[in-house]
């Protein structure tokens, strides 16, 4: 009696399968859109770059905000991927980062050793607390929880200078392995809309895989996979 149990449910899960399979091959057939390629080279430099140019005044903190804005709402639409944004009180930070660094009150040296993200934007997954913003967790348990206070790991960022600009998808509580929930939905391969762009932090993913372009993508998604 036990083995027909065990065959019947085989059996039966593996309909299952099947029927899904031919579901969601039937919908999402086809190759999905694709984000646009990146313009801007400021996107293209590693945060320490950008912070150590922010320093010397070859770069202003306002710029590299703007064009990380700008990236988000061009891609936004294709994939998905952010949750809250914070725009307008990232670029008065910017303002006053650039304001601190024209003043000369500190040195390069001085600035590297106390704040050495000073002036980098940055995002944050909607699992972990921004002051101000939602941390939902992606389910709707928390789908009205604002957060009072910011978590360690943001309090650190900030304190070494960097900027928030967005908060990002994740699975729901990060139980998933691609990044979709009921309250902000499903986040997208940037290569390709009807694909899945992993979990549950998809969005990191994609907020890294959208400054590259077409030909580094594939190295760079099989080091993602091994590192999730």
């Amino acid at each position: 009696m036990q083995e027909f149990w065990y065959w019947f449910w085989y059996i039966v899960c593996g309909f299952i399968r099947l029927v899904a399979h031919c579901f969601y091959s039937v919908r999402y057939c086809g190759k999905g859109r694709v984000v646009p390629n990146v313009k801007n080279p400021l996107l293209l430099k590693s945060a320490t770059k950008l912070a150590e140019e922010i320093r010397e005044g070859k770069l202003r903190s306002e710029d590299v905000v703007q064009a990380y804005m700008d990236r988000i709402l061009e891609v936004e639409p294709y994939i998905n991927a952010t949750v809250d944004r914070c725009f307008l009180p990232a670029m008065e930070e910017a303002r006053k980062v650039d304001s601190l660094i024209a003043s000369g009150e500190y040195t390069k040296e001085e600035l590297a050793e106390s704040k050495p993200l000073l002036g980098v934007p940055f995002t944050v997954k909607v699992l972990l607390k921004v002051k101000g913003l939602r941390c939902t967790g992606g389910s709707l348990l928390y789908a009205d929880l604002k957060a009072e206070e910011d978590s360690p790991s943001v309090a650190l960022m900030k304190k070494a200078g960097a900027i928030v600009i967005a908060t990002t998808n994740s699975a729901e509580m990060g139980m998933d392995f691609e990044t979709n929930n009921l309250i902000h939905g499903k986040t997208c391969n940037p290569f390709d809309t009807n694909r899945t762009s992993g979990g549950s932090s998809g969005m990191s993913f994609v907020m890294r895989v959208l400054r590259l372009d077409q030909g580094r993508y594939q190295n760079l998604q099989m080091k993602f996979f091994l590192l999730s």
